[in-house]
C-alpha cells in the first residue's frame, strides 16, 4: 500500500516543511503562516498560504503586505496546488504580482531511497572522501555551501540554517576541503532534506547522491521514516536524482511577488 510520504495532504506536507527550515520570526494570519528571516530565502521569508487566511483575500495580503514592510521586506506569498485558496492566484495578479520559481515538493519512504543508489557512500568512501556528521554546521561546511550560492554567510543565513532541535549536518571531505553538503531535519517521523550542495569542480560524479544518503541514513537513525525536499522543477539533473533515489513528486507550489522583489 502507498506509504505516508504518498497519502499525506498538501497542508500537511507545507506545514511539516516549515518546521524544517524555520524563519527567524512568523505569526499566523488565520491558517496562514506569516515567516520572515532578513531577506535570507523565499522559503523563510514569504507567507505560508495554505488553507484560510480567516478572512477575505484582500484584506489577508493587506495585512500580509503591512507585516513585511514594517520588517523591510517585500511581499511575497507561496502558492501551493490544492492547498491554497482558489482565488489567490487572481487576487495576487491584480496586485502586480506574478508567479516564479516553479517548485516540486518529493516526497519518499527513507528506507526505500537508502535503497535506490546503495553503493553511492562507499563509491565516495573508494575515492578518498570522508562522510562527516554534526549538529552543527563548521567553517568548512559553510564554505562549500556558500560557494556554490556565490555570497558570503551572514548572520541571517546561519539563524535559520541552525534554527532546529534535530537536525543533521552532513559533508563529504576531501582532506580539510569539504566538497558536498546537505542537511536534514527531523520532525514528527519527517526528515526533510536541505542544502544539498555539491562544489562546483565536483559536480557530475556522484557526490549529491552519496551526501543525499549519508544525511537520510542519520536521519533515519534519529526516527525519521518518510522524506520530503523541495527542487525547482527547472533543475532536471537533480530531479532525476531523487526520481533515482525513488522519491516522486507529491505536488507543485510556486512563490508569487512583485516586480521590485528578486
Amino acid at each position: 500500500p502507498p506509504g505516508r510520504s504518498t497519502t499525506a495532504s498538501v497542508a500537511e506536507v507545507q506545514q511539516i516543511a516549515a518546521f524544517g527550515w524555520r524563519a527567524q520570526e512568523t505569526v499566523r494570519l488565520g491558517e496562514w503562516l506569516l515567516r520572515a528571516a532578513g531577506g535570507f530565502t523565499q522559503r523563510a521569508n514569504s507567507v505560508l498560504a495554505v488553507g484560510d487566511p480567516g478572512c477575505d483575500l484582500a484584506a489577508a495580503l493587506d495585512v500580509a503586505s503591512d507585516w513585511y514592510a514594517e520588517r523591510g521586506l517585500p511581499l511575497v506569498v507561496m502558492q501551493a496546488d490544492e492547498a491554497s485558496p482558489s482565488g489567490l492566484a487572481n487576487a495576487l495578479a491584480a496586485r502586480g504580482c506574478s508567479p516564479r520559481n516553479e517548485t516540486h515538493v518529493m516526497t519518499g519512504e527513507i528506507a526505500h531511497a537508502l535503497r535506490g543508489m546503495p553503493d553511492a557512500v562507499r563509491s565516495a568512501g573508494r575515492a578518498g572522501l570522508v562522510v562527516e556528521l554534526a549538529d552543527v554546521p563548521d567553517e568548512s561546511w559553510y564554505a562549500c555551501y556558500a560557494d556554490a550560492a556565490a555570497d558570503q554567510v551572514g548572520a541571517a543565513r546561519r539563524a535559520v540554517i541552525e534554527n532546529h532541535p534535530a537536525v543533521v549536518f552532513a559533508s563529504l571531505r576531501d582532506g580539510e576541503r569539504v566538497v558536498a553538503v546537505a542537511r536534514a531535519a527531523v520532525d514528527a517521523r519527517w526528515a526533510g532534506l536541505f542544502a544539498v550542495t555539491v562544489a562546483p569542480d565536483r559536480r557530475r560524479s556522484g557526490l549529491g547522491a552519496a551526501v543525499t544518503l549519508a544525511a537520510l541514513k542519520e536521519a533515519a537513525r534519529r526516527g525519521g521514516r518518510h522524506v520530503y525536499l523541495q527542487v525547482q522543477a527547472s533543475n532536471t539533473a537533480a530531479v532525476e536524482l531523487y526520481r533515482r533515489l525513488n522519491l516522486r513528486v507529491h505536488h507543485d507550489y510556486r512563490y508569487w511577488a512583485g516586480p521590485s522583489s528578486k
